[in-house]
């Protein structure tokens, strides 16, 4: 399982500009969260970040294939050299990260939890149990739709 150039860019720009905002690194379940709410928003514009698909872990929405990338530091700030990369969204992401990033990955995490796409792709599982269901994109692209049209794009 490898990240796709896509996910790639975008969560490496997450990193970087969460450095440059808050002056710390997230830590691998802030970033899973983050590229979450910027691939919910930005499918609610029509536009996709990245290929890969979240799936309803226990703990919010998890992207596999991040997760196996960053999982060696736990629940500690990333730490890996990274660079601005080289994508057209940036100051999108920058949004996002100023608007997400001001809290840690528990809280982000327990706002997915309280979320449609997290909710309907675990059904009626317990909150506590673990779960690889898909969290469909046009889930993702509804949901945060009807955020926009709340609060305005």
């Amino acid at each position: 399982m490898q990240l796709s150039e896509q996910l790639e860019n975008v969560s490496k720009s997450i990193i970087y500009l969460h450095r440059e905002l808050f002056d710390e690194s997230p830590s691998p379940m802030k970033l899973q969260k983050l590229c979450y709410y910027a691939q919910g928003y930005s499918l609610a514009h029509g536009e996709e970040l990245f290929p890969e698909d979240f799936q309803a872990w226990q703990h919010g929405p998890v992207v596999p294939e991040l997760y196996q990338q960053y999982k060696h530091f736990q629940w500690r700030q990333i730490t890996d050299e990274v660079e601005r990369s080289k994508v057209d969204c940036l100051e999108f992401l920058r949004d996002i990260v100023s608007a997400y990033g001001r809290y840690d990955g528990a809280a982000l995490s327990t706002m997915t939890h309280r979320e449609q796409p997290w909710l309907n792709a675990r059904g009626n599982l317990d909150e506590l149990a673990g779960s690889t269901e898909i969290i469909s994109k046009d889930s993702l692209r509804s949901y945060f739709e009807s955020k926009l049209k709340v609060y305005g794009s």
